[in-house]
């Protein structure tokens, strides 16, 4: 009897833990769950506004090029906010990091989506990476552009949805460029054919992210039962 009641209470302990675990287990899987919405939303709105740009900045390269690009001013300024704008993307990584250094990551027991967790988490990391090598390209361009038109005629980059909110203020009554040296046109041209290729490769690097914040949105579906709307338990 007394190893029947030993027996028994080791028996009801694991099941205790194992009842705990698996609790823990959905409450980070809702955490998670609710940063990948806002993540795959926030990559697909600068996903569209960077293929619009690459597209914008070809009108701006043709114009730069032209035998007289000092004639189209108005359209340049409207372009350059493409030229001026950097659409970083900052993972909601909150959760991630949580489980990766609390050790809470044993709690998934999927195999698929352990690596779907692991891919995503490589592939904003990789594109911090990117970033930050790459910053050097937004620092140049905004340097030159103090030197060749007045940034207050710049139109606000519209990235983001909220971004529609913003509004512009001290707008110049004149739109001028400060020099129509063709030496500027042309370094303007080659600064706006290294932003399409930075972009084009970090659109490479978003769509890849993108794709696996959705594959890890599914297997936590799939493992929790989990939809948007899931509440986060406390």
């Amino acid at each position: 009897m007394l190893f029947l009641a030993v027996t028994l209470g080791f028996f009801v302990e694991n099941q205790r833990e194992h009842y705990i675990e698996n609790q823990r287990a959905k409450q980070y899987a809702s955490f998670l769950h609710s940063d990948l919405i806002k993540d795959t939303a926030s990559l697909s709105q600068r996903i569209a506004y960077m293929n619009s740009g690459i597209r914008k900045i070809d009108t701006l390269i043709l114009i730069l090029k032209s035998p007289d690009p000092e004639t189209f001013v108005k359209k340049i300024y409207e372009l350059s906010t493409y030229l001026y704008s950097n659409p970083l993307y900052t993972a909601n990584n909150s959760t991630i990091e949580q489980l990766k250094n609390s050790g809470s990551l044993r709690y998934f027991r999927n195999k698929t989506l352990i690596r779907n967790f692991s891919d995503f988490d490589n592939e904003v990391q990789n594109m911090k990476t990117i970033d930050e090598r790459n910053l050097y390209i937004v620092e140049e361009t905004r340097k030159f552009l103090t030197r060749f038109l007045d940034l207050r005629g710049v139109p606000l980059p519209r990235i983001l949805a909220s971004d529609s909110s913003l509004e512009q203020s001290s707008i110049p009554e004149v739109l001028r460029l400060y020099k129509n040296d063709p030496a500027q046109f042309e370094e303007y041209a080659n600064l706006s054919t290294l932003k399409q290729l930075d972009w084009r490769n970090r659109l490479r690097l978003m769509t890849r992210t993108l794709n696996s914040a959705r594959s890890l949105i599914l297997s936590l579906k799939e493992e929790y039962h989990l939809s948007e709307w899931t509440p986060l338990e406390e």
